[in-house]
């Protein structure tokens, strides 16, 4: 992993997960869960209808329509991957939101196929980043890395679903603090798990 981990311990940490028809069931749906474990508060954001579903068709409503999203509300931004990154490209809407995160240096986490929509705007100009294989071509001006989870500034990028649970840690530790991390980690045995299985 590259980045610092800083310290959080805000109240109501709040992050907005942007949703399109597509996304990637496992992305999102860890994230999310984990997150939500560590005492953050995570709004659905869709940037269409609110009934959305996913890339293996699992339904999911969203809170709320993406016009409704304030940045000053939140403390990161979600792009999850999967089908529905392009769909996400495609939006007006979500690159305007984007930007006004850039704008506020407010954390942006994007994993898998979705860190293309950053590469797109420049976002991942001359920074180091990590996606999918074969997605690092929409950033030929980033510094791409074949690792799971990498931070440059208020950029996060993630690799893809076998490195999701790394991501999300990463990200609730930045929020919330490394006391929250450790207390997901023991309550989901995922710490248990890095141990490995005996046979």
């Amino acid at each position: 992993m590259y980045g610092k981990i800083k310290e959080g311990g805000g109240t109501m940490i709040k992050i907005v997960v942007l949703l399109a028809n597509g996304f990637e069931d496992i992305e999102t749906i860890t994230s999310i869960d984990i997150w939500r474990r560590g005492k953050v508060k995570v709004v659905l954001a869709s940037i269409k209808d609110l009934e959305v579903q996913s890339g293996t068709g699992t339904k999911m409503i969203a809170d709320v329509l993406i016009d409704e999203v304030k940045v000053e509300d939140y403390d990161l931004l979600f792009l999850p991957g999967g089908g529905g990154v392009q769909l996400l490209d495609d939006s007006d809407k979500v690159k305007k939101l984007i930007k006004q995160f850039m704008n506020k240096e407010k954390n942006i986490a994007a994993i898998c196929a979705a860190p293309l929509i950053l590469g797109k705007m420049g976002i991942l100009d001359n920074r180091v980043f990590t996606c999918y294989p074969s997605f690092e071509r929409f950033a030929p001006e980033g510094i791409y890395k074949e690792t799971g989870v990498i931070q440059d500034g208020n950029i996060i990028t993630g690799r893809g679903v076998a490195y999701v649970f790394d991501f999300a840690l990463y990200i609730l530790e930045l929020l919330q603090g490394i006391d929250i991390r450790k207390n997901v980690e023991k309550g989901t045995l995922i710490l248990e798990s890095k141990k490995g299985l005996e046979i």
